[in-house]
């Protein structure tokens, strides 16, 4: 614990390095989960050590061996035309540790532009890229660690921006407990071309914390994430609660103590009926408090999938709903290409 505590501290000292705040800055697709698998668990932070690539997107000291000469995909059918994807490739080079590299796209569609005066000037795309190298490498016995770069490309009609990005992370992991703790800090980095020469905006740093445990009689594994950390207090008015006070006037709300801690929290778990077949459930606090309406809540903030294996292919689902009646779906696809090799 002493090494996480560490950890926490050194990624902490980027916060008196970066005036950024988290949940508020440009490139806010670097948020979008890598795999349905996160987005059943309600979260893009999961403490764990198997062989799922995408864990590597937003925790490189996850990145190991089991990983090597594996291929991964996934695709999200997110809200209205908008559409993301991820796609990544691992392999382990011994000493050196394993390394991925990997691409993640959002596309919003096509649009019909106009000039000022209704003079149309065709249809343009509007879409977000990131490309990005990681590396995790094994320290001691319990300890990982490990470093993501990432190249930032975004194009808005004949608005142009890219970036650079840093994300690190350290894991303790007790294998005799199945117990694993990550710190992290992602979005580490700067806007190096602002769209149309415009000021340059901050990137959505963000510090988390994430626990993981596997139950000893129970083929269940659950996940606790503390996200947000830079940004303890969150509270503010809340003014839209379609209540009056005596002068007739709309009634403003003060965000409770407890409301605030609870927003940072994301709550998800594995249960695994088999080697074969897994149910996940996830839990945002904050995200239903966000997302919600106070008339028709609904199961905003809630989250599902499911994974299974067939063949050699491992294939996983994820749902989460954000608003009333809307919700994102995800497919991933997970397959170690060594398999594929005809043996001598």
């Amino acid at each position: 614990m002493k090494f996480i505590i560490s950890v926490i501290l050194f990624l902490s000292g980027f916060l008196h390095l970066q005036a950024q705040i988290g949940g508020r800055g440009v490139y806010a697709f670097l948020n979008m989960p890598a795999s349905s698998r996160q987005v059943a668990l309600g979260t893009n932070f999961i403490s764990a050590l198997d062989n799922d690539l995408s864990l590597g997107w937003n925790n490189p000291a996850a990145l190991n061996q089991k990983m090597h000469n594996h291929a991964f995909a996934t695709y999200n059918n997110y809200v209205s035309d908008i559409n993301s994807g991820y796609f990544a490739y691992g392999r382990d080079f011994k000493q050196l540790g394993t390394f991925s590299v990997g691409v993640m796209y959002l596309d919003y569609g096509k649009f019909d532009g106009y000039l000022p005066n209704g003079i149309s000037t065709g249809v343009f795309a509007v879409k977000d890229q990131c490309f990005h190298v990681s590396w995790g490498q094994q320290w001691r016995e319990k300890f990982r660690y490990g470093a993501t770069v990432k190249y930032i490309y975004s194009i808005y009609e004949s608005y142009v921006s890219n970036g650079l990005s840093t994300d690190l992370s350290g894991i303790y992991h007790d294998s005799s407990k199945q117990l694993t703790v990550t710190a992290y800090a992602r979005n580490i980095g700067f806007q190096a071309i602002p769209y149309g020469g415009r000021q340059r905006d901050n990137l959505p740093f963000e510090l988390a914390l994430s626990l993981s445990k596997k139950l000893e009689h129970l083929p269940f594994r659950y996940n606790i994430v503390l996200h947000d950390l830079q940004r303890p207090d969150m509270r503010y008015d809340i003014k839209n609660t379609n209540e009056k006070d005596e002068n007739g006037n709309d009634r403003i709300k003060k965000m409770s103590l407890g409301d605030n801690a609870l927003r940072h929290v994301t709550i998800g778990g594995e249960l695994n009926f088999s080697k074969n077949f897994v149910l996940r459930f996830g839990y945002n606090h904050m995200r239903r408090k966000e997302l919600t309406q106070e008339q028709k809540k609904g199961t905003s903030g809630f989250s599902w999938g499911l994974g299974f294996k067939i063949s050699k292919f491992n294939i996983s689902y994820g749902s989460a709903a954000y608003f009333p009646g809307i919700s994102s779906n995800q497919f991933s696809l997970l397959m170690n290409l060594s398999e594929f090799y005809k043996k001598k």
